[in-house]
């Protein structure tokens, strides 16, 4: 027997809006052990971002985040990025860079210290701070760090995902080659392998979904599909006729997962060069007056009702986890703890190092 499938539950205020779902406290824990690199040793409960580079991904964490992503940056497409929304009295934009599991010592305590925290962010400073990059990282193509956006103020719900680069079967001459496919490849499966992974799929509805790679890796790691919710985007480019094929998804007729399937309608490549184009209102238009689009029940279509299922997921996922986390901590910490007291006494300094020397040898 699997796993219980992660169900949402509905929690809505007198307004309707979306209560506080999830534990403040339990989610800042959560943030706190990821920073320190605990996740390296203890799987964390988490939701995970994935698709292809062509699925629509970036349009889709622009969306969920309104946050000003450059065009023109490479960063958040050459590292997993942790993306999270805390309530808090003061308004506040904080980033910095996790090193990742296999850094050297330098390397890490180089990134380390490389922050930036500001009141606001407008895309210009957004991408000044995504070049200096090229300094942190002048050879690197992609990396295992993380980077890490946290978004504070007395308006902001509680959410937090991690958005990995998107998978590619084509490697671009003079930018990407083989070696860098399989490395992100290799750092988006290990993000989904994660048993406490929420997995985000998302996927162009324009296409056949059997052909769509993203979903073969989701099946290999979660084959009852219980941890993957299905997001399809780009529905103002399918074909006439294939309507019918992407609606069964998102009304559980066929390719079921646990989770479901929601619909988003991102803006376009012409779409986003326009700063007039309101994208949360064109979305809004799409999905009331383009049919089929409008029958579908409103909870599947729309980045608003994406927020509040993750928001959903988030709370159901870090309470059933949150104390498998702690047991798992406290057992590893009492080995460590056993280890380092079997080691003796601290040798600091030289006089302590030749006492030891002697005892041992005297020993002898």
């Amino acid at each position: 027997m699997g796993k219980k499938p992660l169900k949402p539950i509905s929690n809505v205020d007198e307004c309707g809006c979306p209560g506080n779902l999830a534990d403040p406290a339990m989610l800042d824990k959560i943030d706190r052990l990821f920073a320190c690199n605990v996740g390296d040793y203890v799987d964390l409960p988490q939701i995970v971002v994935v698709g292809d580079q062509s699925s629509g991904k970036s349009s889709v964490l622009e969306g969920l985040t309104d946050l000003p992503f450059p065009r023109d940056s490479g960063l958040c497409t050459r590292f997993a990025t942790q993306i999270t929304f805390r309530r808090s009295e003061v308004q506040r934009i904080a980033v910095s860079i996790v090193p990742g599991k296999y850094s050297s010592l330098e390397h890490a305590e180089h990134v380390r210290k490389w922050t930036k925290v500001m009141e606001t962010l407008d895309q210009k400073s957004f991408a000044d701070i995504m070049h200096e990059d090229d300094d942190l990282f002048p050879s690197k193509t992609f990396s295992d760090d993380v980077f890490c956006i946290k978004v504070t103020g007395p308006k902001q719900e509680h959410l937090s995902v991690i958005d990995v680069p998107g998978i590619f079967k084509r490697t671009t001459q003079g930018v990407t080659n083989k070696s860098d496919m399989q490395m992100v490849k290799s750092m988006v499966q290990g993000f989904m392998e994660n048993p406490r992974s929420v997995i985000l799929a998302v996927i162009p509805a324009n296409v056949d979904i059997a052909t769509q790679e993203i979903l073969e890796m989701a099946e290999e790691v979660d084959p009852e599909g219980q941890r993957t919710l299905g997001v399809l985007t780009k529905p103002d480019l399918v074909d006439k006729g294939a309507e019918k094929a992407v609606m069964s998804l998102i009304e559980g007729q066929r390719h079921q997962l646990s989770l479901g399937w929601m619909l988003l309608r991102n803006l376009g490549q012409q779409e986003s060069s326009d700063r007039t184009m309101d994208r949360h209102a064109l979305e809004k238009s799409f999905f009331v007056s383009q049919a089929p689009w409008n029958t579908l029940d409103k909870d599947k279509v729309g980045i608003p009702a994406l927020k509040i299922c993750l928001r959903e997921i988030l709370a159901v996922h870090t309470r059933r986890e949150f104390p498998k986390v702690k047991a798992e901590l406290n057992k590893k910490l009492k080995i460590c703890r056993t280890a380092h007291s079997n080691m003796g006494e601290s040798r600091d300094t030289p006089a302590d190092q030749s006492r030891y020397l002697i005892g041992i040898a005297t020993r002898f």
